[in-house]
């Protein structure tokens, strides 16, 4: 039931309650046709500044939104996400740089590693 789908996109808030009262309000008032308008009107408004206001202190409960129909007629913005990340933590930056100026791993010393951890492998197989 695509209930279950606008109870978990719902934010956590104090007024997120009465579950059952709201699936009850869903089931009467038939919403499942409705789920993705309601959904896409639910997720732009945890964008805005209202909702985010006092961490969410102006949120309504899901019972009065249903109550309200408050995605009915609410025109949602197409919700486009530009990410544009240039942190890179200090420590794994050095270890990139680092890297780069590492020299190869002499030819027989891969060699001998390869032979190791065969002799490793090939001893745990002996024992099981």
């Amino acid at each position: 039931m695509s209930f279950e789908l606008f109870w978990n996109a719902w934010p956590k808030s104090e007024r997120k309650g009465a579950k059952r009262a709201c699936l009850a309000k869903w089931v009467k008032m038939n919403l499942d046709p409705e789920i993705d308008q309601i959904l896409a009107h639910v997720e732009w408004m945890k964008t805005t500044d209202s909702w985010k206001k006092n961490n969410g202190e102006f949120i309504p409960a899901p019972l009065v939104y249903i109550n309200q129909a408050r995605w009915d007629g609410a025109e949602v913005p197409e919700m486009t996400i530009n990410l544009s990340v240039s942190f890179k933590d200090p420590v794994l930056q050095k270890m990139d740089d680092d890297a780069k100026k590492a020299v190869p791993m002499p030819k027989e010393v891969a060699e001998k590693l390869k032979e190791l951890r065969s002799m490793k492998t090939r001893s745990f197989d002996l024992y099981n």
